[in-house]
């Protein structure tokens, strides 16, 4: 079985959570349901021109968004409570901001590619079933 696509290991896949660009895999065996190991990959970010502009347009909806409302809000008081309130405001709008846009570079096909890597650190725990069409724990 060479080389190895996402399609032949999907079946293995318990969980994958996205941080950032890091993908945390948590492996199973498809045969018993076993958790056989955890492992990360990274992705990378989209090369292509429609996807830097996608993404770029993305963060400024975002971005448009987050600090309209940031600055609706401080405007509602004003004075030194108005100034603590905006203060307060764009911290908490710029933290929003970064959480929201922050995968907005990656598509399917980069968080794929990170979990086939990932699965390579790994593959020593399985073995390749070709009855079952499919990598099994050892």
């Amino acid at each position: 079985m060479n080389p190895i696509s996402y399609d032949s290991i999907a079946p293995n896949v318990a969980q994958a959570s996205v941080n950032g660009a890091q993908v945390q895999v948590s492996w199973k065996c498809p045969a018993t349901g076993r958790l056989v190991a955890t492992s990360t990959g990274t992705m990378a970010a989209d090369p292509s021109l429609a996807g830097r502009v996608g993404a770029s347009v993305q963060r400024s909806i975002a971005s448009e968004l987050i600090y309209g409302a940031a600055r609706l809000l401080s405007g509602v008081l004003g004075g030194a409570a108005g100034r603590v309130l905006s203060n307060a405001t764009y911290t908490a709008a710029a933290d929003i901001n970064s959480k929201a846009t922050s995968g907005v570079d990656y598509t399917e096909a980069s968080r794929q590619a990170a979990i086939v890597a990932a699965f390579e650190s790994v593959k020593s725990s399985f073995a390749w079933d070709e009855a079952r069409r499919q990598f099994v724990a050892r």
